[in-house]
This record gives C-alpha cells, sequence and structure tokens, in this order.
C-alpha cells in the first residue's frame, strides 16, 4: 500500500504553480496545445477500447 506525505505533496503543487506563474504565455500555450493532444490520444484509446469490447463480448467476459 502507497504512503502519501500531504505536506510534501502540497509544497510541490505549490512550487509547480508558482513556476507555471512566472512562464510566459507562450510556453503556457504549447503547453495547452500539449495536454489537448494527449487528451485527444486519450479518448481515441478508450473509444478504441470500447469498441473491441462491444464488438466481442466473448473476450470482454474472459479473465
Amino acid at each position: 500500500m502507497m504512503k502519501y506525505d500531504l505536506s510534501s505533496i502540497l509544497v510541490s503543487k505549490k512550487a509547480y504553480r508558482k513556476k507555471l506563474a512566472q512562464m510566459p504565455i507562450g510556453e503556457k500555450l504549447l503547453l495547452i496545445e500539449q495536454m489537448r493532444e494527449r487528451n485527444l490520444t486519450i479518448a481515441k484509446s478508450r473509444s478504441d477500447l470500447s469498441e473491441k469490447l462491444m464488438n466481442s463480448p466473448d473476450k470482454a467476459t474472459k479473465g
């Protein structure tokens, strides 16, 4: 079981937010575009998996 140190997580998040706040707008826009592309890839992957499961129910129920 994983244990999480909440205080170190919060410190890390605060530092990352500060880094993002200081980043030039062009870099922020590039990050947004990269996140959008990643989101599309994940959505397509999920859609492909869902389609496979719907087309072959025998395989979906076997462990």
